[in-house]
């Protein structure tokens, strides 16, 4: 699956990713991100796993917006304002993709139910896993289409899947990928099977090459049969020997072999194994601009 990236966009508590936004490196933090764009009422009652989700999809899509900018100053004739050029912009497909949801919301409610106690409406709707793409998408005023995955730790990469999936079909030319997942409540940490580390990461992604291009990845996957770790199934790993989660090991890799070196691409390959496949990605060419 080839895939081309316009810009993307990441923020994790572990500090080590950076985005194309103006701020840089990411802090490690316990203060979540501030997003400007969202109505201060509506903001107070986002949860962390919603605050993240949105502050890396607005600065993927924030990078596709200036290079369009970028261009129609170049050329007068367009006469497209900035406020036209962003809403054009916002209308993109979706793809939104989280191992476990807003687990802390979920977990809230689920103990609720279980002391016999009434639980909000409100916070069952926010807690549902299409939530945070719909609501980005009211707040964009965006009435593309938007798919929410879940798949273990696969998640990541079947968005990767579904997008190009929607690509090749012709349904849509450019579509914004959205993964996001924070660590386990401590009601669920004895079922982690990897690090625990809130993240979220969002790329603009196009079936060809355009102008705003970045970078060009390869992605591939076959078959894991598990039969390696045969002897640790059912064994609680120590939580030192966990792997990071799938997104966060794409980010890293990304950004060792472009972020620090502009316009030179390295050809070193990822390789993720989940319990189901493996996983790899390849660097065909491309620039970095962030």
């Amino acid at each position: 699956m080839k895939l081309h990236l316009e810009s993307i966009s990441s923020w994790s508590t572990s500090g080590a990713e950076k985005t194309n936004n103006t701020d840089g490196m990411q802090k490690k933090s316990s203060v979540w991100p501030k997003l400007e764009f969202v109505p201060a009422m509506q903001r107070r009652r986002l949860s962390p796993f919603a605050k993240i989700a949105l502050y890396t999809a607005e600065n993927a899509l924030s990078a596709a917006s200036t290079l369009a900018e970028t261009s129609v100053s170049e050329a007068p004739e367009l006469e497209m304002s900035e406020l036209e050029i962003s809403k054009q912009l916002a209308q993109i497909d979706i793809v939104f993709s989280s191992r476990h949801g807003d687990l802390h919301k979920t977990s809230t409610l689920l103990t609720d139910l279980a002391a016999e106690q009434d639980i909000s409406p409100t916070a069952f709707s926010t807690s549902v896993h299409n939530a945070v793409p719909g609501l980005y998408s009211i707040l964009k005023q965006n009435k593309q289409a938007i798919n929410a995955i879940s798949a273990g730790k696969d998640s990541f990469f079947y968005a990767f899947v579904d997008a190009y999936a929607r690509l090749k079909s012709g349904r849509a030319n450019k579509l914004l990928i959205v993964h996001v997942d924070r660590e386990l409540p401590e009601l669920y940490s004895q079922f982690q099977d990897e690090q625990q580390v809130d993240h979220a990461v969002a790329m603009v992604v196009t079936l060809t090459p355009t102008p705003a291009t970045i970078a060009n990845i390869d992605i591939n996957f076959s078959t894991f049969s598990g039969a390696d770790n045969g002897d640790k199934q059912g064994v609680q790993q120590d939580t030192a020997e966990l792997n990071l989660p799938a997104a966060l090991c794409f980010i890293n890799w990304f950004d060792t072999n472009l972020g620090l070196t502009p316009k030179i691409v390295s050809k070193s390959t990822l390789q993720y194994t989940s319990d189901r496949h493996i996983w790899t990605c390849d660097l065909i060419s491309g620039s970095m601009n962030v």
